[in-house]
């Protein structure tokens, strides 16, 4: 018998339906070849799916690494196909008892793999993973075992969307499926765009349930600017640079005295890579909201490997850069709208007469904008513009609001509301439009979570997020200008459209929803930490039936609330409760020992 027949004969005994679907698929996603050790070894669009020199090798080294991070009771679900070197080497590495998965995106591929070489019994030893995204994360999401995804990476780059459309939906049911509650620190801005975003970060992350300790450095902006008044710019950069150092430690400082199950930056957090690298060092869990456009500030590069998980705005090309400079993990997470911020507003006479008009725009001077916008002063529409920045812009001045002052968040809300056709042109370094136009500003979701008409420059990543019955769009000056003179004589399909965008915000587009992903995909990729916190292991009620065979223990842990989380902390707590004169066990005086050591090593420096 070939090898495909051998080895569809060994999955039969399990899996009848996917053997004979793969012996009907026929190969071709594979090309194969002799190994310089004679063992086969596989192409696919021109890349080595495996070794040319040792296959058998190179599998057994990535099997040692990944299968350090399975633990004892953990699913290993193993992304990438290629030959199934890797994932004989896993299932051989692990102890029987403990279980693995493979997920199975082509038949095709698999075919060629069966057919490559005999592979053995270990084939009935694993769980074979097919059908849609959707159905496998069912799966996956039923699965009483914590899950621990591991990729062979050169095969699973031949099915990158297949394996994304996986942890999205099972993101999305452990999300839902979440019981437990985090303690999170969130790390913002000095200063700038991304401050109020780590604000309604925090702010979803409490609406959730979970504790939240707040690293606030917008206090310490006016001490920064003060060093402005620098003449030398070498001195000023120095000091500043020395500044934002001593905000880092000042950050540690913070996270010593209350340890965090997870530290959430966002970007421009006053985080320099040693203080990263030195929670790390500590097992600190640290994450990156990063919303900026990463091809215009590339600061990142310096911190890639600092954070091990990042959230990015962009995808594709982005996502590939930051791995290549070093990040561990990095996953698409779009910005959103607070609809308790973000909301429908009835405006009173006064407020339609200053914040009304045909057209509006909002936002800070960048080049395309001062190009674009004097456009739209010599039309018979109004058109008022709101923001600052906007220093030299003469031929923009007649129409700049409030003499060019930055307005806050209340402000805008008021002029969204109060405007026919809300203009979002996003920002660019250049003369016109971006040509590598990708991600969506968060201008967007907060226009949609208004319920007002918002007419914006094509996007990439819009057509995802937002229907064309939501959102119109332009791709150009010309579009622009007819699109406003269409829409101006179009207030029913307005109000429609914005109603629409409006009802996909608060379904879709909250930060609600962004921190139950972002939290689900870091659950996902450490289920022994953050993921068995959200999954309610740490909750008194599942310690006691669960995890203690120690009657006494079980004794202590029954005297909290079911739902309660349950440290060492609280633990110890309860013993001292009983004062100073009370007769100790044994087991008590050793969980106090474990909590002063506990107090005593959680100093950083």
């Amino acid at each position: 018998m070939n090898p495909l027949d051998v080895n569809c004969a060994l999955l039969r005994a399990r899996w009848p339906s996917l053997a004979a679907e793969v012996r009907e698929a026929g190969g071709g996603v594979l090309q194969i070849r002799p190994a310089k050790n004679g063992l086969p070894t596989a192409l696919a669009n021109g890349k080595w799916i495996h070794s040319q020199y040792d296959p058998v090798r190179e599998a057994s080294v990535w099997a040692e690494a990944q299968g350090a991070q399975v633990q004892a009771g953990e699913l290993a679900v193993v992304l990438g196909i290629g030959l199934l070197y890797h994932v004989e080497a896993l299932r051989k590495h692990m102890p029987r008892d403990w279980k693995v998965a493979a997920v199975v995106p082509s038949r095709q591929e698999l075919h060629d793999a069966f057919g490559a070489r005999p592979l053995g019994e270990w084939v009935t030893q694993v769980d074979w993973l097919y059908g849609s995204p959707d159905d496998i994360a069912a799966r996956l999401s039923m699965a009483r075992s914590p899950l621990r995804l591991l990729t062979y990476e050169p095969a699973a780059g031949l099915h990158d969307d297949f394996h994304r459309a996986i942890e999205r939906s099972l993101r999305q049911r452990l999300a839902a499926q979440a019981g437990g509650r985090l303690h999170v620190a969130v790390v913002g801005p000095l200063y700038g765009g991304s401050l109020p975003i780590a604000r309604y970060a925090m702010a979803a992350l409490e609406s959730l349930g979970h504790q939240v300790m707040w690293v606030d450095h917008s206090a310490h902006y006016g001490a920064y600017r003060v060093m402005d008044g620098l003449k030398e710019a070498r001195h000023r950069a120095l000091v500043q640079g020395k500044f934002v150092e001593s905000l880092g430690l000042y950050t540690v400082s913070r996270l010593a005295e209350d340890p965090p199950d997870l530290v959430l930056a966002l970007a421009q957090a006053p985080l320099e890579l040693p203080i990263l690298e030195h929670l790390n060092r500590k097992r600190f869990v640290t994450a990156m909201w990063f919303v900026e456009n990463y091809r215009h500030l590339t600061y990142w590069r310096h911190l890639a490997r600092g954070y091990q998980h990042w959230f990015v705005i962009q995808n594709g090309a982005c996502r590939e850069a930051f791995r290549q400079a070093g990040a561990q993990h990095v996953a698409y997470l779009p910005l959103a709208a607070d609809p308790s911020v973000h909301r429908p507003l009835a405006l009173t006479p006064e407020e339609k007469t200053e914040f009304g008009a045909d057209v509006s725009f909002v936002g800070a001077g960048y080049v395309n904008r001062r190009r674009i916008l004097p456009l739209l002063t010599k039309q018979s529409w109004t058109f008022k513009l709101w923001g600052n920045e906007w220093e030299g812009a003469e031929d923009l001045k007649p129409v700049l609001q409030r003499g060019g002052q930055r307005i806050e968040t209340e402000t805008c809300v008021k002029v969204f509301n109060g405007t026919h056709i809300n203009l979002n042109l996003h920002s660019y370094t250049g003369e016109g439009l971006d040509p590598q136009a990708d991600f969506v500003n968060p201008r967007t979701f907060e226009l949609a979570a208004c319920g007002t008409f918002q007419l914006t420059d094509h996007r990439a990543l819009l057509p995802a997020l937002f229907s064309e019955n939501e959102i119109a769009t332009f791709r150009n000056t010309e579009e622009l200008l007819s699109q406003i003179s269409t829409w101006l004589h179009e207030p029913e399909a307005r109000a429609a459209m914005a109603q629409a965008a409006r009802r996909r915000v608060l379904v879709e587009h909250t930060y609600r929803h962004r921190m139950e992903t972002l939290l689900a995909a870091i659950g996902v990729s450490r289920p022994d930490r953050i993921g068995a916190i959200l999954r309610g292991e740490r909750q008194a009620g599942y310690l006691a039936t669960h995890c203690s065979t120690d009657p006494e223990l079980a004794r202590w842990l029954r005297e909290f609330p079911s739902g309660q989380r349950v440290e060492l902390k609280e633990v110890a707590a309860r013993i001292k409760s009983k004062g100073p004169t009370a007769v100790l066990t044994r087991d008590e005086l050793l969980l106090l020992m474990l909590d002063e050591y506990r107090m005593e090593t959680r100093d950083l420096f």
